[in-house]
């Protein structure tokens, strides 16, 4: 029974005896002698104690006693970082704290002791806050970290299949898919899937800090790329990537990705798969039941609990799926176009030397200055390479060639300079492209083969070249030029041979070996 210290003192005060008091409440002499002590060494009286509390007055009757261990403790903060690097072990911490110079009269704790302190201390110092999530707010993303595969049909080899997660982390309701690669269409494409699936879109994507979401930056700074901006803008959401190495940022993606490795990659791991089509198949089976599993501490399923109250606070898909882009850092031409996979395209002639960024769809070419301002868009070019797109509006006015270092008049004034068989060639290839600006790149690279090997050389190629016909390129003509100054350098070695080692009677000429039998040299 525990003992009342607050209706001791009340009884002491009201003039009781210590003995009457001990009988009165069951409790030890000692007691009662404590609290008479107390309150006479303090010159208490019944107001003073009748505003302590219970707690109050036991610590002033019997002030808890200082423990002092003969242990001498680690520094367990620090132990705590060291644990996280790296081959640290427990055992190499306890092996580190043994080496400490023990004073007399204390010890060190043994490895058992050692763990279970430490523990104890992660433990109190590592608590966790349990997350609150919101209807519709939040979407987590990663790929799983084991894989599937894949078997060829012809090579027999295994091939790789990366698995996508989405999570909502307030259902837990989540949806998988299997690619070949981590690439960012596989990345646009695993949440394009997954907002179907979905049939809505939430307010926030919070993805890992992997390449196809944020570019390389410092630690402490964090940048979405170009790509996976512009998906959520287009799908009006924001992306809010995890802290590195901060797991817990999306746990619910990883307690689904968990799920994801043992009831779906751990079973399927002895089954053979001939296409991709057939894999996801039965991946997606399995997502569905594991969606449906009845949660173990509260009822429902991760399903139930997305139907009936997340579903409707998701926003609406988009009317049309997004379109894949890729984007590139481009360099206005002097002929005002920019090349992508070998085709240009124009800008505006006012352009020329700007750096740029071009957005590359499936059908579109954007070509952005600074501050993602557009400056022209083309229709995306296919089939031969080399083609030109160019728009009226980007060239120059009535076209004034003068103004510029690349113009008709100055390559025909350098190939004059070189020679009349140079002429020809820069005139045919002035005249192959219906916009003449299109050829001025093509001319500057053909008369600068003049500076990089020699005139003549030029002059003699751009002969050959008309002798021969055909369409004129750089590419051609450099080609010729090496033929032909691989060919004179052959000729002049032939004509440096000569005869090192002169007839001096050891070798015998064809004329010796025509002789009839029983010719001799004495006729």
């Amino acid at each position: 029974m525990t003992t009342k210290h607050t209706e001791i003192a009340r009884l002491l005060k009201e003039g009781r005896s210590q003995n009457e008091v001990a009988l009165a409440l069951c409790c030890s002499k000692r007691d009662v002698s404590k609290v008479a002590k107390m309150i006479r060494e303090l010159q208490m009286d019944g107001d003073t104690i009748a505003t302590l509390g219970e707690d109050t007055i036991r610590h002033m009757v019997s002030p808890p006693k200082e423990r002092v261990s003969i242990y001498i403790q680690p520094d367990f903060e620090n132990l705590a970082k060291e644990l996280s690097k790296r081959g640290v072990t427990r055992k190499l911490l306890w092996y580190e704290y043994t080496n400490t110079t023990v004073p007399d009269g204390r010890a060190l704790y043994q490895y058992s002791q050692f763990c279970h302190e430490l523990n104890r201390w992660l433990a109190k110092n590592k608590a966790t806050a349990r997350l609150t999530h919101i209807p519709g707010r939040a979407c987590y993303i990663d790929w799983a970290g084991d894989t599937l595969a894949l078997k060829d049909r012809v090579t027999g080899r295994d091939i790789k299949v990366y698995l996508f997660v989405a999570c909502l982390p307030y259902s837990g309701y989540f949806y998988v898919e299997g690619f070949l690669d981590l690439t960012q269409r596989s990345w646009i494409a695993g949440h394009t899937h997954a907002f179907e699936f979905f049939g809505g879109i939430p307010q926030i994507l919070t993805p890992d800090q992997c390449s196809t979401a944020t570019n390389r930056t410092p630690i402490y700074v964090t940048q979405i790329n170009a790509t996976y901006q512009e998906f959520a803008e287009y799908c009006q959401t924001a992306v809010i990537p995890a802290r590195r190495n901060r797991p817990k940022d999306k746990a619910m993606v990883e307690s689904a990705v968990g799920l994801t490795e043992r009831w779906i990659i751990a079973p399927l791991r002895n089954q053979t798969f001939f296409s991709l089509d057939e894999l996801q198949e039965v991946i997606s089976q399995k997502n569905e039941e594991l969606n449906e599993q009845p949660f173990q501490v509260k009822e429902g399923s991760r399903a139930s609990e997305f139907f009936d109250k997340e579903k409707v606070e998701l926003k609406d898909l988009p009317p049309q799926r997004y379109e894949m882009s890729e984007w590139k850092k481009a360099k206005i031409a002097p002929d005002y176009h920019v090349q992508v996979d070998y085709m240009r395209y124009s800008a505006d002639y006012r352009l020329i030397g700007t750096q740029v960024e071009v957005r590359i769809t499936d059908t579109r070419i954007d070509i952005y200055t600074k501050g993602r301002t557009l400056a022209a868009s083309h229709s995306r070019l296919f089939g031969r390479k080399g083609q030109f797109s160019t728009l009226p509006e980007h060239m120059p006015p009535n076209h004034a060639y003068g103004e510029s270092p690349y113009s008709p008049e100055r390559f025909r004034r350098w190939a004059q300079a070189i020679g009349p068989a140079t002429s020809e060639v820069i005139e045919g290839a002035l005249a192959s492209r219906s916009i003449i600006e299109q050829t001025f790149v093509s001319c500057a690279n053909i008369l600068g083969l003049g500076k990089k090997h020699s005139r003549e050389l030029l002059e003699a190629a751009c002969m050959r070249m008309v002798e021969l016909g055909g369409p004129v390129s750089y590419t051609r003509m450099k080609n010729t030029m090496l033929g032909m100054k691989d060919a004179n350098a052959g000729v002049a070695l032939e004509l440096d041979v000569k005869d090192s080692a002169p007839d001096i009677g050891r070798t015998r000429s064809a004329e010796y070996y025509r002789r009839e039998k029983g010719d001799s040299d004495a006729d």
